[in-house]
């Protein structure tokens, strides 16, 4: 999977593509609603869908890369006066105009950034079905039909989930869900029931050894690699002064930042001054002393604030304090133990430091895996990876958010649908529906990968999960 952190990029990579190759066209004739409108931009390919209703015009930018489909994208409004065809996309500002040729089967059109014009970009009308990966489930396959997950080397007890209490009726309702589109684009979906791994299913053309962009699931990872490190004493705790580990860099001119600590850091309350939004991504010294220099506007731990550019700090901290980039700490004592031994950390990797809010990549088996740490309170296969005490003060309540959930030591915290009536859960949430959950109440732990960054669909796997396995 593409390790991306941002994929609202999906329009803005063809900005940058010199050369682009349409498919084959596969259709004949027709209304511009029939197939789907395919253009190539090196080996990613985009198709574009319309559908009819009561004589108005919606659509969809579908972004396939290798027989995977990896997000898609609405298009927020269409102007079709035949042959001029206009649309665009206001998550990402590009607009696309073209003159249509249904005869011919094809758009003759040049994609725009605001006023600026980018790259032309010829569209062929092909078959759906014959897009690998743009459907959730091929359309030939035959209807769903449960199967117990797969028992492989790799530490996981599978059951069947009607031993469990969830009906191969209620597992195919899910997996007919996914296929229809009720949650948007899901890649994976696994459930771990009693401790044991009851449904893995795969969809969208991702296969189980496919490694998966983690997105913010990344911060979550980061915390309990910190609880590894207070566990060794390489860390002090949570108490320790951040400024503490970075010696080399030159001081905060802001004398308020002799109050900042590891534990606002992981809380999310050290009260700097970014602007609004999660702000900008990066690692590495030059990118550590950016922070340093932010001024302390709210006194650190009483405001709240989503800033993926401060957990970064994080690769610094855990390099000063036991030698290792975070990576290799990772791989050594928590990866190894717990038999994780696929990975990828490198995007945007600067000088040795990874980046620590939302660049891992691991297979859903794996990230499965870290779930049940919450489960056991830190033990895997009868092994402490992580102190229990860690597990709990990370899934404890710190602070509130500006949201329905609260907020532990990077995990989050509520219930599911939000509201007294819902499902107390705790879980790591990474951009476009990646989520590694612990639902106490129901002994169920989730995995689940995704494709809903622009759609709307974030938490819609959650709900229709929650809502399905409900006792």
């Amino acid at each position: 999977s593409r390790p991306m952190n941002d994929p609202k990029a999906l329009l803005l990579l063809i900005a940058m593509t010199l050369s682009i190759t349409p498919l084959e066209a596969q259709v004949s004739g027709g209304d511009l609603t029939d197939g789907v409108w395919a253009g190539n931009a090196g080996s990613d390919e985009f198709y574009w869908e319309f559908r009819s209703d009561d004589q108005e015009l919606s659509g969809l930018v579908h972004w396939v890369s290798d027989g995977k489909k990896e997000t898609e994208l609405p298009v927020d409004r269409i102007a079709w006066e035949a042959p001029r065809l206009e649309l665009h996309m206001d998550a990402t500002g590009v607009t696309y105009r073209g003159t249509v040729d249904l005869a011919g089967d094809r758009i003759d059109g040049q994609l725009f950034y605001g006023e600026d014009p980018g790259p032309e970009m010829e569209l062929l009308r092909t078959e759906p079905d014959r897009v690998a990966g743009l459907h959730a489930r091929p359309l030939d396959a035959p209807d769903y039909s449960y199967s117990r997950p797969e028992a492989l080397p790799d530490g996981w007890e599978t059951a069947d989930s009607e031993d469990l209490g969830i009906s191969h009726e209620t597992v195919a309702g899910l997996v007919n869900a996914i296929s229809s589109g009720d949650a948007g684009v899901i890649h994976s979906l696994l459930l771990v029931l009693d401790g044991k791994l009851v449904v893995e299913e795969y969809f969208h053309g991702y296969e189980r050894e496919d490694l998966h962009r983690l997105a913010s699931v990344t911060k979550s990872v980061s915390s309990l690699l910190v609880g590894q490190a207070i566990d060794a004493g390489s860390l002090p705790g949570v108490e320790a002064r951040v400024l503490e580990f970075f010696p080399e860099l030159e001081r905060p001119t802001d004398d308020r930042w002799q109050a900042e600590t590891l534990y606002h850091l992981l809380t999310m309350t050290m009260g700097l001054d970014w602007p609004p939004g999660d702000g900008p991504h990066g690692t590495g010294p030059e990118f550590f002393q950016g922070i340093l220099d932010r001024e302390v506007v709210h006194e650190p731990g009483t405001h709240w604030a989503y800033q993926s550019a401060n957990i970064n700090l994080l690769a610094g901290v855990l390099k000063q304090a036991t030698g290792l980039h975070a990576d290799r700490f990772a791989e050594e004592y928590l990866f190894g133990p717990m038999g994780i031994t696929e990975y990828d950390w490198s995007f945007m990797a600067t000088d040795g430091y990874p980046l620590m809010d939302g660049s891992l990549q691991l297979r859903p088996r794996d990230m499965a895996k870290l779930g049940m740490l919450l489960r056991d309170e830190g033990r895997w296969e009868e092994k402490q990876v992580v102190s229990a005490d860690w597990v709990r003060q990370s899934v404890t309540r710190h602070i509130a958010t500006d949201g329905p959930a609260e907020y532990g030591y990077l995990w989050w915290l509520g219930e599911f649908p939000p509201g007294n009536a819902g499902t107390p859960l705790a879980f790591a949430n990474g951009h476009g529906s990646q989520f590694i959950v612990w639902v106490p109440d129901r002994d169920m732990v989730l995995a689940v990968t995704g494709g809903n960054e622009d759609n709307g669909k974030h938490f819609s796997i959650l709900e229709i999960v929650l809502a399905s396995t409900s006792p």
